[in-house]
């Protein structure tokens, strides 16, 4: 086992630019992460974020605002939805399920019936909630998302979080680019104390799920999807590429815990190097 505990927070709704089929889905030219920096008066500051490598996810096409840095202290790449839908739902399956022997599992009642600790915190959890015998929660804002990160956080028991922030998705929804950089500068905060709370055997992995770019209409759009990867015990970072699918998160996950092969996606493991 590389790492004792993993922590996934997904930032459902942030997108970083068009996908290349992007034109399937009546997304071309869409780009939550432009938009909502281009929008903001000023520059959008994200100072934690920048030092994790956000900005190095779009070198070619910067964030305004947000350049990348020469050295960031974490792994930085794009994923791509494989599915042939794009529904918000269609994310959160590819990332966690996997064709197992006889039927499709998932994820967390994988790693539940193998003894480890799996939580799940989120705004909606129709899909979610048949994860048993996960431990679940229902919160309505990033703050009460990033609590129960925290308190995990100081819970020394081996397994996954999976925490999603819900104003992402309630700023697409709303078609509100303030809202949504209102709601990266918060998480930014946050991440700051996250980082710092981090053990040395943790590992933190930064997504999303979907993305939905308000300036399209209050559904999702087709783009590539951000990745940052960053533990303590890995003293830099470099790029991870373009994955070609969201299940390269779950894959890692399952190899990490070592209690199924990963029939579908590519685990990072052996790409965060010491």
């Amino acid at each position: 086992m590389a790492f004792h505990r993993i922590f996934v927070l997904d930032l459902a709704g942030v997108g970083m630019g068009e996908a290349p089929d992007a034109n399937r889905f009546q997304s071309v030219g869409a780009d939550t992460i432009g938009h909502v920096a281009q929008q903001w008066p000023g520059d959008l500051s994200l100072p934690t974020l920048q030092r994790l490598g956000f900005g190095n996810i779009r070198i070619t096409n910067p964030i305004p605002g947000i350049p990348p840095v020469e050295q960031p202290t974490g792994y930085f790449g794009r994923l791509h939805m494989a599915a042939q839908d794009n529904r918000r739902a269609t994310g959160l399956r590819e990332m966690w399920d996997y064709t197992g022997p006889i039927r499709t599992e998932s994820v967390f009642t994988t790693l539940t019936a193998a003894g480890y600790s799996v939580t799940l915190a989120g705004p909606f959890l129709s899909y979610l909630a048949t994860q048993t015998p996960a431990e679940r929660f229902q919160v309505g804002t990033n703050q009460a998302a990033f609590q129960i990160l925290y308190d995990r956080l100081n819970a020394p028991v081996s397994g996954l979080t999976y925490v999603v922030l819900p104003e992402f998705r309630f700023a697409g929804e709303q078609q509100d680019l303030e809202a949504s950089a209102q709601a990266l500068q918060m998480t930014d905060q946050h991440l700051a104390q996250v980082i710092h709370d981090l053990g040395a055997n943790d590992l933190l992995i930064l997504t999303a799920t979907h993305a939905a770019d308000q300036t399209f209409g209050p559904t999702p759009t087709r783009e590539y999807l951000p990745l940052l990867v960053y533990s303590p015990s890995r003293q830099a970072g470099h790029a991870l590429g373009i994955r070609r699918t969201l299940a390269d998160v779950g894959a890692t996950v399952l190899e990490n815990y070592g209690v199924a092969p990963a029939t579908t996606g590519h685990s990072l493991l052996n790409e965060l190097t010491q």
